[in-house]
């Protein structure tokens, strides 16, 4: 069968072939497994492979499991019966997903061992981290053995392996919500679990078992060592999740329970239907009141921008003054600014300069915040602090509060590379800093390190987003999880990349002369170039919509 399974499996494999599971198959309704939900009608349909006949060959066997693990449901009931009974309670799908970058290669073939070789540039851990790893591969291996005159496969890797599109289809990204170390703000961390593979359940277990590494030092998980839910399940009626924790939750305090029930709202809410959260310890249910929701509300969708005559919110070719900003950057000169999500606290940026102003009822206050050359645009957090970096390689990294009080950081790079752009998260817990380095750039998310009144102490390792590559030429937060940036090709060509953080990313329009992006929640972008012109992203491409402007960005960032 050697020639006849590697053309069979390369095939299969291909992506000409499997992409045309982008639009799998709609075949019935299927149930969520451990994840229970009693509302009827909520269930979407989905795809549902089919298992092996009674006649398979080994080539069947082998293209019918792969063809399987596009179907999470029931634990991936349907891609077990391709295994002996005996490997088939050892197998993980779960363990790995692997997303698929090009065509297989059948490496070997022995009669009974076939060796594979796929191309991949992201995969997804068990517990829903995404990593982008362009241009890996991974060799794997399949055992075959005939049980009762069939063949079964008794050996193979514990992951499942998917085009993009599919994955797409398949797979749901979800934040996992933490408290900082403040218990001021959630912080979210994307992760990818099945659509319909007890996503309740999965995302509950997710929190549970905490942070990821390189965002465990800007944010603290609540739950006692060893907690786990009491059963695996997690049960939704009526749009309430009911989750019971085992006796381990006992001892956690009280006063932290409220956090607890925010943070479990506002992870599950991810999950379509879900409005409300009940907690019980040992099938107990808990009295538990209602806390912060830790959660900012939804900033405005207009963009800002800098003229010589003050800021303005846009909204297509109108503007909107926002009050007590003519003056201050009239007298200094502003060339480029930041401004709270209220639109009462303002850093401008001048000619080697940066300062601070408190807007409202009692006139405007103006404060020196940095004097060093080659100053960046400012960002702010939302406990207000200014924070300023220099072009200058080797500049350290500035906080600055309302009160004046200094926050030194070393660059996180060294001595010999220059940071080019910083913006900060909604939430102020992760920095997104651009930097070149040896003549190419990078975008890296930094986790900000701060104490329990929320006072910065410093970054920690950075998290690259590699999606970026090293062309990079702005970056501005779109949501929570999404960073937008203007990136160049090999050619010089200028165009827009989404990415979240902690996911995959998207190519978007061509722009020209870019010089700042902002991007609102639903997706409406917008690029300022050298001239000063600002572009709007329309169904058929990019509008002006004002010229003559400085600057450009969303209020909050």
């Amino acid at each position: 069968m050697s020639f006849k399974l590697i053309r069979f499996l390369a095939i299969l494999i291909s992506p000409l072939l499997l992409s045309a599971c982008a639009t799998l198959p709609n075949l019935a309704a299927n149930q969520l497994g451990p994840e229970i939900l009693t509302d009827a009608g909520t269930e979407a349909l989905y795809y549902s492979p089919a298992g092996p006949s009674e006649k398979a060959t080994q080539e069947q066997i082998i293209t019918g499991f792969l063809y399987a693990g596009n179907g999470p449901q029931d634990d991936y009931a349907v891609a077990r019966e391709f295994l002996t009974a005996s490997f088939s309670t050892k197998w993980k799908p779960s363990a790995e997903t692997l997303i698929q970058s090009g065509e297989a290669k059948v490496i070997s073939n022995t009669g009974t061992k076939i060796r594979m070789e796929v191309p991949f540039d992201a995969r997804v851990a068990q517990d829903g981290t995404y990593e982008a790893v362009p241009k890996s591969s991974r060799f794997i291996e399949f055992r075959l053995l005939q049980v009762s005159g069939k063949w079964r496969i008794s050996a193979a890797p514990n992951l499942t392996i998917l085009l993009r599109p599919n994955f797409g289809l398949l797979f749901q990204p979800v934040s996992v919500y933490f408290w900082d170390q403040a218990l001021t703000h959630l912080v979210p961390e994307l992760r990818w679990f099945p659509t319909k593979g007890a996503l309740a359940t999965r995302i509950t277990n997710a929190l549970i078992a905490g942070p990821s590494p390189w965002l465990e030092p800007a944010v603290q998980n609540l739950l006692p060592k060893g907690t786990k839910l009491n059963i695996n399940s997690v049960t939704v009626t009526a749009g309430n999740a009911e989750v019971d924790f085992n006796a381990v939750a006992l001892k956690m305090p009280t006063w932290k329970r409220p956090y607890l029930r925010s943070q479990l709202l506002a992870t599950l809410s991810e999950v379509t239907g879900i409005i409300d959260v009940t907690i019980s310890i040992q099938r107990t249910v808990q009295e538990i009141a209602i806390g912060s929701s830790g959660l900012s509300g939804s900033p405005s969708n207009l963009p800002v921008v800098l003229t010589k005559d003050g800021l303005f919110h846009i909204a297509g070719s109108t503007t909107f003054q926002i009050n007590d900003t003519q003056k201050p950057v009239q007298e200094l000169d502003a060339k480029g600014f930041a401004i709270s999500e209220d639109e009462t606290f303002l850093a401008l940026l001048g000619d080697n300069t940066v300062h601070s102003y408190t807007l409202g009822l009692i006139g405007v206050k103006d404060k020196l915040v940095d004097s060093r050359s080659k100053l960046l645009n400012p960002t702010l957090d939302p406990y207000n602090q200014v924070w300023t970096a220099s072009a200058v390689k080797g500049a350290d990294i500035k906080i600055i509060d309302k009160a004046g009080g200094l926050v030194v950081i070393p660059n996180p790079y060294g001595s010999g590379s220059a940071i080019r752009g910083i913006t900060m998260s909604p939430e102020g817990s992760r920095l997104a800093v651009l930097h070149d380095y040896y003549n190419r750039s990078t975008v890296d998310i930094f986790p900000v390190v701060r104490d329990k009144t929320g006072k910065v102490t410093g970054l920690a390792p950075r998290y690259p987003l590699t999606q970026y590559g090293n062309s990079a030429t702005a970056i501005a937060w779109v949501d929570r999880v999404t960073l937008a940036g203007l990136i160049k090709d090999k050619a010089g060509v200028q165009s827009l990349l989404t990415t979240m953080v902690g996911g995959d990313s998207v190519a978007g329009r061509t722009t020209s002369n870019g010089l700042a992006v902002a991007s609102s929640i639903g997706g409406n972008h917008f690029y300022l170039d050298s001239n000063g012109d600002v572009f709007a992203s329309k169904r058929f491409g990019w509008e002006k919509t004002l010229g003559e402007v400085l600057a450009l960005r969303m209020a909050g960032q």
